[in-house]
């Protein structure tokens, strides 16, 4: 091949991630006379020019051995014949594809190509049948060539694996005459992938049109022609000796070898799933597994040497699996179109679960000294899992196919398995999910050109805007688009009036998931009630509730973001449902810790009254073990959820919020009030005495310090209004006294923040939810701000600052210097903050509100100090004006911008709110460059 590039290419190089695009069958495809034209080049040409331009790395170009050795000797008699190969057609694809300065991925197709949606057919050289017949003396029938099914079909789409140690020769003879015409663009080669079976996939043909095993049917074994069932015998002679070890391990008695075989109507493996329970239907598994997986290493064993020695010995080689996705959760047969295609075998633990199924077959199939060199490419990674409909679970799949290539150290490359997943924002969001998961893909091969060049708006910008975000250096490119999450409702039940739990209720539940992800929506966050789920005593956890919701969630293509919900529900502004933190807590933690009074676990404040919300931070040492406990019981629970895992949220205080009760109901300091101190327990008491003795040293000193005059250091207590009211005349930041216990005050919930979260980081950085962020929440305490005689008193109450002498209305990095209590180094790299009141205006007229400022400063201050920020509205009420709309776009468009939204709350947005539904389509299309 010479003299065919008309501009200087770029050479093959690796990015982040590696995006590649599947060309045509034929160019000729896309005219309706079938016979290819010049117009049909200058088709492909404009769409590898348009490609080019978006950022794609290469084009996957299909060698069909059909077309380039259409032709053989038809002397067959000459067994030294020369097989003539025709490469003009691919040199004219490979001349446009490096004129427009790309790369390409050459794909050895050894199958027949029959496409009903491109409506083109392709079959394996016609000669080859008559050749190898001619040529072998113990082959006696074309069917020894094929595979043969339960059924008696028999394929033509690809020679058996039975045929190898025949027709290998001539697949080296293609591969060869390739390398040696083509050895000049080596290095514009990315890589070379290797069909293994139908459509290019390594499996047997078990679902294909030519049998009855159609999606979504169990599949067809295709071990019933003569070279299958004599290798069978081979295996179980291996195995077991003789005829009396096979009759011994089966528990059968065959009275001749003759008798044995692959199953029959007669001895069904599948009714009764007894190609799990029994020793033959697990043996016949092994052995149909186990001939796939050798043939599959011989191939790539065999390319691989055919390349040593020529420029294309570094290059890397790829090969295909099939996303065998249905029948994976079915009861009566589970996982059971897997075992039949062949890819993984049966063994007596077999569920709908992943057991490194995938990882045993991928070790035997690539060699150890090969994995560098070898990539995967998985199907139908844009499906999510839908057990309504032939109990598929595709999106499992792609993370157990993920998590087995990541262990073994194989590159690994998602591809869609049907065009339609290129026309929905599901379809697009599991691609892309696939290239930021805990154990990620290294890129996408998109299949094909026409269906996102040719009336894809959707898709075209959806593939544009993973192109900026995958090849893309930042440490976080999930980042790089927006996200944006609804709040799922604080329990299911809260649809109906009678609080009781019933079928309507999920309904509601599942319509409304439908309704949001319709629009956009990714993920739904989800309070796990620590009341709920531990109700009936320490360490007995019912997940069950949950494990509905989550399947729920899931099966709508929805991600989710729990909440370790360590507080109560109810009480708080917005909650329609009430849920006490568990109810034997309070008494197992004072007879064990040897607690006076149940107040000294409960915030008491200046009042007098105790909040039973959520556990005093000065009982941290007391219940934080409970707390660990429960989140690595959530993390074993849901470890096979990590992947569709946006967040793990984790409550601190009152409302999932880092803060006191302040402005609680069950204290008078509702909005718009300055907020009562929580701080008047005697365990908060005792830890406020510890801070002065440290600080001062001396009552003198202390004292000296406040104009006071006590005697013993048990004197010293939180503010009272009648003895040292520090509020009245600005002594919160302006008296010595009141700088002292305010400044213990904000420190005290900090370092809480600070224990809470890293006991969270240790639990959740290992294990399968180790590369999934943990939030933790700060409220909007936006009144109060602007009150000249009390300025932001309403924020000091609630603990969020710490007060100083040149306090104002104005930000002078109070929540820098909050943030940078809270963190370190490890918790900053995997923490997001979520703070509320996005949706808001400054109003002084309304309680001295300044809640646009407060948005404002908590963006530049996590600017500042690092640390990812995404917004929530602080009321449901509002998302129906435009005005909190266009407030809500303001924070994510800023110079220091809020990195996702979530809606409060799912109910409020999508029952009889269309128009905050669609105001909520319209930021998300906007927000993330989506056609309209």
């Amino acid at each position: 091949m010479q003299n065919i590039i008309l501009m200087e290419p770029t050479p093959n190089s690796r990015t982040s991630k590696t995006f590649e695009v599947m060309a045509p069958m034929n160019v000729k495809l896309y005219n309706k006379n079938k016979l290819l034209a010049k117009e049909d080049w200058s088709q492909f040409d404009r769409w590898l020019k348009e490609l080019k331009n978006i950022g794609i790395d290469a084009i996957s170009v299909s060698i069909f051995w059909g077309m380039v050795e259409s032709e053989g000797d038809a002397l067959f008699e000459d067994k030294e014949g020369e097989i003539l190969f025709d490469w003009a057609y691919f040199d004219r694809v490979l001349e446009l594809i490096l004129k427009n300065k790309l790369n390409w991925s050459p794909s050895f197709s050894l199958h027949m190509a029959g496409d009903l949606a491109e409506n083109y057919l392709q079959h394996i050289p016609d000669w080859i049948w008559g050749k190898l017949l001619l040529e072998n003396d113990k082959i006696k029938k074309i069917s020894d060539l094929k595979y043969v099914s339960e059924t008696g079909e028999k394929s033509f789409e690809y020679l058996s694996l039975w045929a190898d140690d025949y027709v290998l020769p001539y697949y080296e003879d293609f591969f060869k005459a390739f390398l040696k015409h083509y050895e000049d663009y080596a290095e514009y080669t990315a890589k070379l992938m290797l069909s293994m079976g139908p459509s290019g996939e390594l499996r047997y043909p078990s679902f294909n049109l030519h049998d009855w095993g159609g999606y979504p049917n169990r599949g067809t074994l295709q071990c019933y022609s003569k070279p299958a069932k004599d290798d069978f015998m081979k295996f179980l002679l291996k195995k077991y000796i003789d005829l009396k070890g096979i009759n011994h391990a089966w528990g059968t008695a065959f009275a001749e070898l003759k008798e044995v075989g692959p199953p029959t109507a007669e001895n069904d493996i599948f009714q009764g799933k007894k190609y799990i329970t029994t020793p033959y239907g697990r043996d016949v598994s092994e052995w149909y597994n186990q001939a796939l997986l050798q043939h599959g290493n011989r191939m790539l064993r065999s390319l691989d040497n055919m390349t040593k020695g020529t420029a294309f010995e570094e290059t890397k080689l790829g090969f295909r699996l099939s996303g065998v996705h249905w029948n994976i959760s079915n009861p009566d047969m589970p996982r059971v179109s897997e075992v039949t295609s062949g890819i993984i075998k049966s063994h007596e633990n077999m569920d709908y679960t992943d057991h490194g199924e995938y990882k045993e077959s991928l070790a035997q199939i690539v060699d150890e000294d090969l994995r560098k060199k070898t990539v995967l490419h998985f199907t139908c990674v844009e499906k999510v899992n839908k057990d309504e409909k032939g109990y598929s679970r595709a999106e499992d799949l792609t993370r157990w196919l993920g998590d087995a290539a990541n262990d073994l150290g194989i590159e690994i490359i998602a591809e869609n398995a049907m065009y339609g997943g290129l026309y929905s924002h599901q379809g697009w969001d599991q691609l892309e999910k696939a290239l930021h998961r805990n154990k990620p893909y290294n890129g996408l091969n998109i299949r094909s050109i026409r269906h996102i060049l040719q009336g894809n708006e959707l898709g075209y910008f959806r593939l544009k805007n993973l192109l900026l975000a995958g090849k893309s250096e930042a440490p976080k490119p999930i980042l790089q688009k927006k996200t944006f999450r609804v709040m799922g409702p604080l329990h299911v039940k809260v649809s109906n009036d009678s609080q009781l739990l019933e079928e309507v209720d999920w309904f509601d539940f599942d319509a409304h998931l439908k309704a949001i992800k319709k629009i956009g929506v990714t993920a739904v966050t989800i309070d796990v009630w620590w009341g709920i789920v531990a109700r009936e005593g320490e360490g007995l956890y019912d997940w069950s509730y949950y494990d509905k919701v989550v399947r729920m969630i899931r099966s709508n293509g929805l991600n989710w973001g729990p909440i370790m919900s360590f507080h109560q529900a109810g009480g708080n502004v917005n909650d329609d449902y009430n849920q006490m933190i568990p109810v034997w807590l309070w008494g197992k933690l004072m007879a064990f810790n040897k607690i006076n009074k149940i107040s000294d676990l409960q915030y008491v404040s200046e009042t007098g009254d105790a909040s039973i919300e959520y556990v005093s931070l000065w009982a941290d040492e007391f219940i934080l073990p409970h707390y660990v406990a429960f989140m690595e019981a959530f993390k074993k629970h849901y470890a096979d959820y990590a992947s569709v895992t946006e967040e793990v949220n984790i409550s601190l205080g009152p409302a999932g919020e880092l803060r006191y009760p302040s402005f609680n109901g069950h204290d008078w300091g509702s909005y718009p009030n300055r907020g009562t101190l929580q701080c008047y327990s005697d365990l908060a008491k005792a830890d406020l005495r510890e801070f002065v003795k440290e600080r001062y040293g001396t009552l003198e000193k202390i004292n000296k310090a406040w104009g006071t005059d006590y005697e013993d250091f048990g004197e010293i207590n939180p503010p009272d209004n009648q003895k040292n009211d520090i509020f009245s005349g600005k002594g919160y930041f302006q008296a010595e006294y009141g700088l002292d216990v305010m400044e213990w005050y904000h420190n005290s919930l900090m370092m809480h923040g600070r224990r809470v979260m890293k006991a969270a980081y240790k639990v959740f950085s290992e294990g399968a939810f180790a590369n999934v962020e943990l939030g933790f929440k700060i409220p909007g305490v936006h009144w109060k701000i602007s009150d000249p005689n009390m300025p932001r008193v309403a924020e000091v109450t609630a603990g969020l600052i710490c007060p100083h002498q040149d306090l104002n209305m104005s930000d002078q990095g109070e929540y820098v210097a909050m943030l940078k209590k809270i963190l370190n180094h490890d918790l900053q790299s995997k923490l997001t903050l979520h703070f509320t009141c996005l949706e808001k205006f400054n109003r002084d007229y309304e309680g001295y509100s300044r809640a646009e400022d407060l948005v404002n400063w908590m963006a530049d201050a996590c600017h500042e100090v690092g640390l990812d920020v995404k917004g929530e509205n602080a009321t449901a009420w509002e998302i129906s004006s435009k005005e909190a709309w266009d407030q809500m776009e303001k924070a994510l468009t800023r110079e220091h911008p809020y990195s996702g939204l979530t809606i409060l709350r799912m109910q409020n947005l999508v029952e009889g709110n269309d128009f905050a539904l669609n105001c909520f389509r319209l930021l998300i299309q906007k927000i993330n460059n989506l056609p309209v």
